[in-house]
């Protein structure tokens, strides 16, 4: 390839981009600069927060809902908003086993992991430890411990997530004698005592929980109103927006698909050098549809 040729490409492709002022707005895996609705959910959390004022918050409370319900987004903008609040945020996802689950904590905590050895009773050990640590140095008031696709840990079945449960809510009590204020939150598609869980473990949890329904139609186009308007810096079509809400909303009711299906689009129309038109959304349903049937063919 000649120097010609790469300068060509690489001109077209700067070209293309200049369609997105923000691209990152439309980054699905970063937390939006704004919330839109979910009043009556923010405000749930919120009272289950502010409990600590009165020195007394439940133990574990379990959000839960379909996918892209905005129930990560939302409690990682309520804790963080929160100054009293020290937040520590962990996907389990990444980790798919109980132990690994323990890991990941500790390494959301800047803590190293620890090997299977050592065991989990340590690693439990040295997360309060870690917690008690975090808040006499920073002096918050809570700390909350999110744990987002909790439901993940269910599938190990060398392991034992009741058990791991239960840890969590005895580490949750054990804390609040050293004069330590946590809670501990489950992020999960079914609510938590749907799983099988120990009767011990469900009794002492209780029935602390807030379900996300899916957005509706309106909803999801104001989210995507309020992406597009930062993304691209100009408007954009409503009769496109609405295209993209509409096809999200039957197909999956999932915010953030609907992202990327605007996404995506804006791409297929920069190539083409046009502003994203409706016949975009539907070649960029397309494509999404065949690479997520790819990616499981090839997985």
């Amino acid at each position: 390839m000649s120097d010609a040729e790469l300068d060509k490409i690489i001109n077209k492709v700067e070209k293309e981009r200049k369609v997105f002022v923000k691209k990152s707005a439309l980054d699905t895996s970063t937390q939006p600069t704004k919330i839109v609705s979910r009043v009556n959910e923010v405000e749930k959390i919120v009272r289950f927060l502010y409990d600590y004022k009165q020195e007394q918050v439940v133990p574990l409370l379990s959000i839960y809902g379909r996918s892209g319900t905005g129930k990560s987004t939302i409690m990682r903008h309520v804790c963080n908003y929160i100054p009293e609040i020290k937040l520590c945020f962990a996907n389990l996802r990444k980790a798919k086993t109980v132990f690994g689950g323990v890991n990941l904590i500790l390494n959301e905590l800047d803590q190293p992991s620890l090997t299977s050895a050592q065991g989990m009773n340590n690693g439990m050990q040295k997360i309060k430890e870690t917690i008690l640590n975090t808040m006499n140095a920073e002096q918050k008031k809570l700390f909350v411990l999110a744990l987002d696709e909790f439901d993940v840990i269910f599938d190990d079945k060398r392991g034992n997530p009741s058990d791991f449960v239960y840890k969590l809510v005895q580490m949750q009590a054990e804390l609040k004698e050293k004069g330590c204020l946590s809670m501990i939150v489950t992020i999960s598609n079914d609510v938590l005592s749907d799983y099988d869980l120990d009767d011990r473990i469900k009794s002492r949890i209780g029935n602390s929980e807030i379900f996300f329904k899916p957005y509706s139609k309106v909803k999801m186009l104001q989210i995507l109103r309020q992406r597009a308007e930062e993304a691209f810096g100009k408007k954009i079509d409503d009769k496109v927006l609405e295209q993209c809400a509409r096809v999200s909303f039957l197909e999956h009711g999932d915010a953030r698909r609907a992202v990327d299906l605007l996404r995506v689009s804006a791409e297929i129309a920069a190539k083409e050098n046009k502003d994203i038109a409706i016949e975009h959304i539907k070649s960029a349903s397309k494509q999404i549809q065949k690479d997520r049937v790819d990616e499981v063919i090839s997985s």
